[in-house]
């Protein structure tokens, strides 16, 4: 047993893992992010202003739907799967699963039965043009947010396998970016292009009864797929006592709160702006702010892509104390990650306003405002980008509590300032608002990370610890 764990994180099979997830994670996030900016743009083109609006806040609530149903068990999935097979522990792994997927049932039913009875009250705190459209669609979208938590845990539970060819094809729309769901968007996008071909225009309904057959879809593939790998598993190659460890419901809540703790705080940060504008902003601020915002991805994609890979190898190499190597290997992908966000950047610097003309095409999604939404919150998450994966090294080493008080420290901050800044500078202030929290926050958990860990994630300009932490030592 103990070879074969010393095998399982070898120089050799660790490169090749990262090497492996990498391309996959990056065709994924960048295909993914492809589809979803040709079918925004598309969807720019048959809806109006503020049915577009209505579409990125739907779009946040499904999201929000998608954090609270899953209760945190995407991480702790993705930990607990990790863990024990590195240790060849099969039938721990299989319990554990079973437990994951019994939980998320629970969750799934919860939060999906919660919307529809209060997705009324919900879709009236928004704007008198967006709570109409939202209240129309509660149904419909108590449905999606069940499909998207089942999305959201069976793609993580492919990661926790290190099959991150599967983590990336499955997942949703409203995964908050943790997988591509290429599947999902491939089917969606297909359909909506049919839509367009037919005719000049379409109602936010339609849009989202298209989302769930293609979430649908997805989840059969992924629950059939998840069957077959986990029937796969061999006996157990620890001791006899193994077979007879349970793992209950409590050890896995117990590990997962703290992880829905901090994802409802990061939620704050990634998509209040948005919730904020359809309380306080004018008719089409939403529909500006959602659109410049999705071209922000391609900054933050890099740092994304390397996220998507690191979170078992993280998990197991601090359980084993290869902190040093770990330590190499995580500022060599921040670096890696950095020059290309850093070139995004330049690119928007230049050429922001014909791009969102290219893409969205109506006068309205190109205009200064626009542009200087996209320049602002690209600059933000350049910071995050640059700062490394700070905050995954302290939720997959066991100090997801130090994340949980940074997010809880910088998120009311965040409240505060941006509502105030909405109110006298519309969606210019929330831009704002997010990328100075953005950025603070960053900064507090690089120094979390250092002082938790013993280790940095931020990018290191030099050459000689890039090409060490890349090499087979």
């Amino acid at each position: 047993m103990k070879s074969a764990v010393v095998d399982y994180l070898g120089a050799s099979t660790l490169r090749r893992r990262l090497v492996s997830g990498s391309a996959w994670a990056s065709g994924g996030r960048i295909g993914g992010a492809m589809l979803g900016i040709v079918t925004n743009g598309l969807l720019a083109r048959l809806l109006s202003p503020q049915e577009l609006g209505a579409y990125f806040l739907a779009l946040s609530i499904v999201s929000l739907g998608a954090v609270v149903g899953s209760m945190g068990l995407p991480k702790t999935v993705v930990r607990l799967v990790a863990e024990n097979m590195g240790l060849d522990r099969s039938g721990r792994t299989r319990r554990a699963i079973r437990t994951v997927l019994g939980l998320g049932v629970l969750g799934t039913l919860g939060v999906g039965l919660a919307y529809l009875l209060a997705g009324d009250l919900v879709g009236e705190l928004f704007q008198p043009q967006y709570s109409s459209l939202l209240v129309g669609v509660t149904g419909l979208m108590a449905g999606w947010i069940a499909i998207a938590v089942i999305q959201e845990i069976t793609a993580e539970t492919f990661r926790g396998f290190h099959d991150i060819r599967l983590a990336t094809l499955l997942g949703g729309l409203a995964t908050g970016g943790k997988s591509g769901g290429v599947i999902m968007r491939v089917l969606l996008l297909g359909i909506v292009v049919l839509l367009w071909v037919r005719s000049a225009e379409t109602n936010l309904a339609t849009v989202v009864l298209v989302s769930i057959g293609s979430g649908s879809v997805s989840v059969v593939l992924s629950l059939w797929l998840l069957y077959g790998k986990v029937s796969s598993l061999g006996p157990s190659g620890g001791a006899q006592e193994e077979e007879e460890e349970p793992v209950s419901a409590k050890e896995v809540l117990d590990d997962a709160i703290p992880f829905l703790a901090i994802a409802l705080t990061s939620f704050v940060l990634l998509s209040a702006d948005i919730w904020i504008l359809g309380f306080l902003g004018s008719g089409t601020d939403v529909a500006v702010y959602g659109a410049a915002s999705k071209l922000v991805t391609f900054v933050v994609m890099p740092l994304l892509i390397v996220n998507l890979v690191l979170p078992p190898i993280v998990s197991e190499m601090y359980a084993r104390g290869q902190t040093g190597r770990l330590e190499r290997t995580l500022r060599s992908f921040s670096t890696l990650a950095g020059v290309p966000s850093l070139l995004v950047l330049g690119v928007f610097m230049l050429l922001g306003g014909p791009i969102l003309g290219l893409v969205y095409s109506k006068p309205i999604y190109y205009s200064d405002t626009a542009v200087l939404v996209l320049l602002i919150l690209s600059a933000a998450k350049l910071t995050a980008v640059w700062s490394g994966s700070c905050g995954l090294v302290l939720q997959f080493t066991g100090h997801q509590m130090s994340m949980l008080r940074v997010s809880l420290l910088t998120s009311p901050l965040f409240f505060v300032v941006a509502i105030l800044a909405t109110q006298r500078y519309g969606s210019v202030g929330v831009a704002c608002a997010a990328a100075a929290t953005t950025t603070l926050q960053n900064v507090i958990m690089v120094l979390v990370a250092k002082r938790k860990t013993g280790m940095w994630t931020h990018v290191s300009l030099s050459p000689s610890r890039l090409r060490k932490g890349l090499s087979k030592r």
